[in-house]
């Protein structure tokens, strides 16, 4: 295993040049960050460990090196690690927008949802593989480490463990702010020091966990338990082999369940517009926090498929949608 000679340096700003700080606070610190660098090694496909030195003063300095497991010449090793550091200092450094401006945070938020998508497949492998190449050749440029800052941070654990590293900070009056830099072997900077004041760490703060609602259309839901009674209940179902509670938010449907029109037995099941409501956890991961069905399209009984009139007015929606695409297509061919 190669040690690179390069060191992550975090360095905490302390009150009245103190050179000491609650352990719990750094302990918490130090593992949001070692999460973010493990997403930052797992998103470029290197196996990197880090190894942590002894502290120094100057408020509080705290030092981790770097070891690799790939097989490939030491050169190329240092060039890796230093990238990781490059790119894990402008992700630690980039600024959320902020939750105070609800209508951006949710764009945010969408834009988060759909470039984990696109840029997981396409974007990002293009961008990896230019960053591959640069270190093979040993000349990373800025531009390139700068880009891949911008794509990995989008992955939902690394936004979140910073939020939590900037909240730990937040909610700890004795630092005064914080810095980032890479060091050489003899602990001189080998680059300016990314530094934040304590003002600017609600910034990085993320309030907002809600995700976009997926939307699936047509979806298929095996009714196991409706509710034919008034009152804020949730309906029972199997979708897609799996039990599932939601919220019925049709209230055409939902009236015509409670005046008997609609009728249940085993094995009914509806079309829908399925929403499923996601959110992020505390450590960063996706889960699901709900399910409601928007719409119901129709239903099947013991006589075959019945169509809602919601149901056929939202397909005559949906073909008039289509086909104004495809006027546009056409007409888009045309002028080119």
């Amino acid at each position: 295993m190669g040690c690179a000679e390069e060191v992550f340096e975090i360095h905490y700003y302390l009150e009245d040049y103190s050179h000491a700080m609650n352990a719990g606070v750094r302990n918490k610190c130090e593992a949001e960050l070692l999460v973010i660098f493990q997403e930052v090694c797992s998103s470029l496909g290197f196996d990197v460990s880090v190894e942590t030195t002894a502290y120094s003063e100057g408020g509080l300095r705290e030092c981790w090196q770097f070891l690799s497991r790939e097989a490939v010449p030491i050169g190329v090793i240092l060039a890796i690690l230093s990238s990781l550091i490059s790119i894990a200092t402008t992700v630690l450094s980039r600024i959320p927008i902020s939750d105070v401006d609800k209508e951006a945070r949710e764009k945010e938020i969408q834009e988060l949802t759909i470039v984990e998508k696109k840029l997981a497949v396409e974007e990002k492998r293009l961008i990896l593989k230019k960053l591959s190449k640069e270190i093979e050749e040993g000349k990373v440029q800025k531009e390139t480490i700068a880009k891949t800052a911008k794509a990995i941070e989008k992955n939902h654990k690394i936004q979140t463990r910073k939020s939590n590293f900037f909240k730990s900070l937040n909610s700890y009056n004795k630092v005064t702010a914080v810095g980032f830099t890479t060091l050489n072997k003899n602990k001189s900077p080998l680059e300016e020091e990314v530094f934040i004041a304590r003002s600017e760490f609600s910034k990085f703060v993320l309030i907002n966990n809600e995700l976009p609602a997926e939307v699936v259309e047509g979806a298929i839901i095996e009714i196991v338990a409706p509710v034919l009674r008034e009152g804020n209940y949730k309906w029972k179902g199997i979708f897609k082999g799996k039990p599932i509670s939601f919220w019925m938010s049709d209230p055409e449907y939902k009236d015509q369940v409670l005046n008997r029109l609609v009728s249940f037995q085993r094995g009914n099941s509806i079309e829908c517009v399925l929403h499923i409501n996601k959110k992020v956890t505390d450590i960063g991961e996706l889960e699901i926090s709900g399910y409601s069905v928007k719409n119901v399209l129709g239903f099947f009984n013991e006589t075959g498929f019945v169509e809602t009139p919601l149901g056929k007015k939202y397909r005559t929606g949906k073909k008039f949608e289509k086909s104004q695409l495809t006027l546009f297509d056409k007409g888009t061919d045309v002028d080119t």
